[in-house]
């Protein structure tokens, strides 16, 4: 609008353009739509799944039993011979120190040769520097029931007699050779330290060392010799003839177990004296017992009767084959059980460490059947 004269002139509005007009994307109207690709991939995905789940579940299935009521038989390997021989030789290993907790491989081991009616003689190869009586004593019965055929089948059958021959290792002392003295042959090897028959109870004693930083310990009991072997007290005169007591007992049977055991392969009495030439000293000699709870080495382990031969475990199988009367055997040893985690990722799971303090000698009082030196052998580290 213009004034022209005063008067206001109008003009026609001026055409506007045309705005543009929002329209659906074509396609996009809703949900965007799965390709048949994606489609595909997704079910691929999904039977995949679906597989996995099935195929694990089908391997706890399996191995549920194993896992959880314990294994019911292990696996063999072969080690040497005619690997198409139906009779057997079986290596049965022995390692470590023996005691409580710690003994169960060996013991499935065992009872698999004596149950396997092919196996028809068991070499027991034993690198442990012992451990404690009772564990000892408890193998000790299983490879005498193994000689002597009185395991029990599943089907309620004794299993039957088979030769039993045992290959010492680097180390086969004190409990190591209390299990292995049943045995009718027994090989060392030229390395092997064995003998150390006798017992011992160690007690620690820090009352001292307590009252220097200001620890007490208030002990009430009932009974005289109640407590004794605290390591928070002295040990009376009364305390310790009742612990010489247990021991001299204890003795006397590991004493018997290799009396029993070697029989008239024994050369010399176990407490018999002894003139032994010194390695040390030449020309000397040193009065030592077969039971003073010393080592010996291989050579007179050998002139004493304590060890049949010096060889390695191929001699041990020889003499086993010789002694089941065969000729030809397939010579096999034992795996250990697979685990789940075994099972379900392929992998060996490593045992955790431990610390049990019942395996710590002198952390309670208990008797050893063990090598000295080896005190600390069978500590485990538990971590919490």
């Amino acid at each position: 609008m213009s004034h022209d004269h005063g008067i206001p002139t109008v003009h026609p509005a001026s055409p506007q353009r045309d705005l543009p007009v929002a329209r659906p994307i074509r396609g996009h109207a809703g949900p965007p739509r799965r390709s048949a690709l994606g489609t595909l991939m997704s079910c691929i995905f999904w039977l995949f799944l679906l597989t996995s789940v099935a195929f694990n579940l089908v391997l706890l299935t399996w191995y549920m039993p194993d896992t959880v009521l314990g294994p019911t038989s292990l696996s063999e390997k072969y080690h040497s011979g005619e690997s198409r021989a139906t009779d057997k030789v079986a290596i049965v290993r022995i390692d470590g120190a023996i005691i409580e907790g710690l003994t169960g491989f060996a013991t499935q081991q065992i009872r698999d040769a004596a149950r396997d009616d092919n196996v028809k003689a068991v070499v027991i190869a034993v690198n442990s520097p012992g451990g404690s009586v009772t564990a000892s004593d408890q193998l000790h019965k299983q490879i005498v029931d193994l000689r002597d055929g009185k395991w029990e089948k599943p089907s309620g059958a004794k299993t039957k007699p088979k030769p039993v021959v045992v290959a010492m290792e680097s180390i086969a002392a004190s409990g190591g050779y209390y299990i292995a003295a049943p045995a009718q042959r027994i090989f060392a090897e030229p390395t092997t330290i064995t003998g150390s028959i006798g017992v011992y109870i160690p007690i620690l004693d820090l009352h001292e060392l307590a009252g220097k930083h200001g620890v007490q310990v208030h002990i009430i009991k009932k009974g005289e010799l109640k407590a004794s072997g605290s390591m928070f007290k002295p040990l009376t005169p009364e305390e310790r003839a009742e612990y010489e007591e247990s021991i001299e007992a204890t003795y006397q049977r590991f004493m018997k177990i290799v009396k029993d055991g070697r029989g008239d392969r024994l050369k010399v009495g176990l407490r018999e004296e002894l003139k032994v030439p010194s390695l040390v000293r030449p020309g000397e000699t040193v009065t030592r017992r077969l039971a003073d709870g010393g080592i010996f080495t291989p050579e007179q382990a050998l002139e004493y009767g304590l060890v049949d031969e010096i060889g390695y475990t191929e001699d041990a199988v020889a003499a086993a084959k010789k002694l089941a009367g065969i000729t030809e055997a397939k010579v096999i040893t034992y795996n250990r059980p697979i685990s789940l985690a075994d099972s379900l990722l392929g992998i060996r799971a490593p045992e955790p460490p431990a610390l049990d303090l019942a395996n710590l000698p002198g952390a309670t009082a208990r008797m050893w059947y063990l090598t000295p030196g080896y005190e600390f052998s069978g500590v485990k580290l538990r971590l919490p």
